[in-house]
């Protein structure tokens, strides 16, 4: 009778299979769910981590400016001289600052606020904030922010007189960079017992948003800076150098610092970028900072200690024993000591009747574009100038074995546009056999994101060649349409977090290690 059972040949029924088959597609379907989640999750961290960072630097932009100058029509422009805080789409409504795939939108407003502690005065229209010293909670600006109405310009959909508050929230509705409704536009008149310097306190307040990601999307960032007349704290009222600015000669390889304090401070913290760098050392109401800039280097890539050029942040901030600090003074520090160093790893190669070329940025904080150039031995020819860190020559040489370098460009001292070292030349054959495509191509979407997700195709025909990563296309499949890429060939799934509410169609393809693209997988659309 056992012997019986187990040469039972019968096997699965038909409805096992199907269930198990069933049990094993929820499984897969439930880690791609978690792997997709996780990816969003990552970005939307990496988002929220570079606008708070925003916020901070604007906010520390404004602690440098003097107090009686403190106002919204100041300080737009002088957070935007910044370099890292310029907007990026002048031509566009609104204050744009694009940091790897995402748009932030900045917005900063700043208000007078009297303290009725030492008597109330009189108030000018157009510097008191409307709300007066409460402002607006959290919990209304949170409703506010995150209203369907809200979309583009961080105030779209907005009206600034229907809506009390608006200002203590951020919103830029008329897209100029500056908060609106914040400052009361009626002014307020005193007849006796009257505070004679009623802008005790001035209320900064700093919104960035950004358009990827999952969750609010958005930081809402307020401090108040008090009157240094008014504070017993000590205040950095200066902050100078004896160097000759902007720093231009090799020459240099320190940059000292003088910041002049309102009273006797315990210490005075110096500040890069609005991060610590060191402590002043005292000299009477002066103190003192060495800024080590480093050895220019002269070869391919910044020495060790090196700092390259650019725009630079430089602060103090003073404090008392007991931990009360007062205004903070900034310095803008631009170094120029050289031309732009070569770019590293370019990297070039056909691309059917196309050859196309990438390479790693530049370390230079300065840079204008890029240059690429092609040469098939009677000197360079400029096939493109970019902003980014690739490009395409539509046109190469059919026949031969033409040669490839790109430069970094800046501006001299003159402000000339002005070449760095060039990379060294890449020689691109006129064979390059394409690798086959992925396959598979699948588009799911979920919570305002699209997901792709697809499988590695066939091995490269070219010996030693392989895939190294894939392109995503979307809405096209010309060159003007590629939207992003994976960092390596193992990533098979990539997430659009900037779909829009609206629909698109995608297409995935393989690119080789020299950067040969198989035909395009898709369309999907979603």
């Amino acid at each position: 009778m056992d012997r019986q059972v187990l040469k039972d040949e019968q096997g699965f029924t038909l409805i096992e299979v199907m269930v198990a088959s069933l049990v094993l597609v929820t499984g897969m379907l439930a880690v791609l769910t978690c792997i997709t989640q996780a990816q969003s999750a990552t970005f939307s961290t990496q988002s929220r981590t570079t606008g708070l960072a925003i916020a901070r630097e604007v906010t520390e932009v404004a602690r440098s400016v003097p107090y009686d100058q403190l106002v919204t029509a100041n300080l737009v422009p002088a957070v935007q001289a910044r370099a890292a805080l310029a907007d990026d789409q002048a031509a566009t409504p609104g204050w744009q600052i694009r940091s790897g795939n995402a748009m932030f939108t900045v917005s900063v407003g700043v208000c007078a606020v009297d303290d009725s502690r030492d008597g109330l005065g009189s108030h000018d229209a157009g510097q008191f904030c409307a709300t007066g010293a409460t402002g607006t909670s959290a919990a209304q600006c949170s409703a506010l922010l995150q209203s369907s109405g809200l979309v583009g310009l961080p105030g779209a959909g907005v009206s600034a007189s229907a809506n009390a508050g608006l200002g203590d929230c951020g919103l830029d509705v008329d897209g100029d960079g500056q908060t609106d409704g914040l400052v009361s536009t009626s002014a307020t008149s005193c007849s006796s017992n009257c505070d004679t310097s009623p802008a005790d306190v001035k209320r900064v307040v700093v919104l960035v948003r950004w358009d990827r990601g999952m969750g609010s999307r958005y930081v809402l960032e307020g401090t108040t800076i008090a009157n240094p007349g008014l504070s017993a704290a000590p205040a950095v009222t200066s902050v100078t150098t004896s160097a000759t600015l902007p720093v231009i000669s090799t020459d240099v390889t320190s940059l000292p610092l003088t910041g002049t304090v309102s009273a006797p401070a315990a210490v005075v913290s110096t500040y890069l970028d609005g991060t610590q760098i060191g402590s002043a050392t005292p000299s009477g109401a002066n103190w003192s900072f060495i800024w080590p800039l480093g050895t220019v280097s002269t070869g391919d890539q910044p020495g060790a200690g090196e700092v390259v050029d650019g725009s630079y942040l430089l602060g103090m901030r003073a404090a008392d024993s007991h931990g009360q600090f007062g205004q903070t003074r900034s310095l803008t520090v631009i170094l120029n000591r050289r031309a732009p160093y070569a770019p590293q790893g370019l990297l070039a190669g056909r691309n059917g009747t196309a050859v196309d070329l990438e390479w790693q940025p530049s370390p230079e904080r300065d840079l204008i574009s890029y240059r690429a150039y092609r040469s098939t031995g009677t000197g360079w020819t400029l096939v493109c100038e970019v902003t980014g860190v690739a490009c395409e020559d539509p046109s190469p040489p059919a026949t031969g074995t033409p040669s490839y370098t790109v430069v970094a460009v800046d501006k001299n001292p003159a402000g000339d546009a002005r070449e760095g070292a060039q990379a060294p030349p890449v020689a691109v054959p006129a064979s390059n056999t394409a690798p086959p495509p992925p396959t598979n191509l699948v588009a799911t979407s979920s919570s305002g994101t699209t997901v792709l997700t697809w499988t590695a195709g066939a091995a490269d025909p070219d010996p030693g060649d392989t895939v190294d990563h894939y392109v995503i296309y979307r809405d096209g499949t010309t060159y003007a349409y590629r939207y992003d890429r994976t960092a390596d060939a193992s990533a098979t799934t990539w997430t659009d977090t900037h779909v829009d509410g609206a629909t698109h169609t995608y297409y995935v393809t393989a690119v080789d290690t020299h950067l040969a693209e198989s035909v395009a997988l898709g369309p999907v659309t979603v």
